[in-house]
């Protein structure tokens, strides 16, 4: 269902603040460890600063939420090595960062990137990072929480749909509830979880925005690949010095 912008007299803005987590800032899978060399704390006090402005009617932390046997670790791919494809990279070549490809009993075949470890469940590296503002989840003051990446077997960069699109979170049943017509992405990483979930965004009617300097990401080529991307599909790219021109 796409969502209706008129449902309110005055556009409803919600910003997504997706997985400021520990591991992806100082932790198992650090932005400044990855191709881009970004430092991923530089986007707190600039989400901070949106969370002090009072602009937004919604708030949203996604938070990647992993169980430890989850597809995407590259430590746990002797767990799946006999679902390999047969066009598959090879086991014996497979290392971080490849794409693997594998053939799931009753969910799909896929390609998988692997990864480092990281915010396994009720660790700390999953923990959203100390400095951030983080508020409880509380339907009265419209904040929500969205864990995605918990099933073993799929990923899920995305805060809408896992990368498949097989299984949807409640996050665009909440978004409809609360009326918001506007959507204003920040966070980590620009070109994986910040992209996926904009575009998902776009896909279901709502004005998008992601604000660049509120995100890092983990390749540069990749980075304004999918922001070029994003803007064809007629999503807006702005910085944060921008947002009060939009939210007004």
């Amino acid at each position: 269902m796409k969502c209706d912008s008129q449902t309110s007299k005055r556009p409803v803005n919600a910003l997504l603040i997706i997985d400021v987590q520990n591991d992806f800032i100082d932790g198992s899978l650090a932005l400044r460890n990855c191709p881009s060399k970004h430092n991923g704390e530089e986007v707190v006090p600039i989400i901070n600063d949106l969370l002090d402005s009072g602009d937004f009617d919604v708030i949203v932390y996604s938070i990647d939420w992993h169980p430890v046997n989850h597809i995407s670790f590259y430590d746990n791919l002797h767990l799946r090595s006999h679902l390999l494809t047969n066009d598959s990279i090879p086991l014996a070549d497979l290392h971080l960062h490849s794409k693997a490809k594998f053939d799931i009993p009753n969910l799909a075949v896929m390609e998988q990137t692997l990864w480092p470890r990281h915010c396994v469940q009720n660790t700390t590296g999953a923990n959203l990072h100390p400095d951030l503002k983080v508020f409880d989840a509380n339907s009265a003051k419209s904040v929500i929480h969205i864990f995605k990446g918990t099933q073993p077997n799929i990923d899920s960069y995305s805060a809408f749909w896992d990368n498949l699109k097989l299984s949807e979170t409640n996050l665009h049943q909440q978004l409809q509830v609360k009326n918001v017509s506007r959507i204003f992405v920040t966070g980590l990483a620009t070109d994986y979880c910040v992209y996926s979930t904009a575009a998902h965004a776009l896909e279901y009617g709502y004005e998008t925005f992601i604000i660049e300097d509120g995100c890092r990401g983990v390749d540069e080529n990749n980075i304004k690949e999918k922001l070029d991307s994003f803007k064809q599909k007629s999503g807006h790219v702005i910085q944060s010095s921008q947002v009060k021109d939009y939210v007004q």
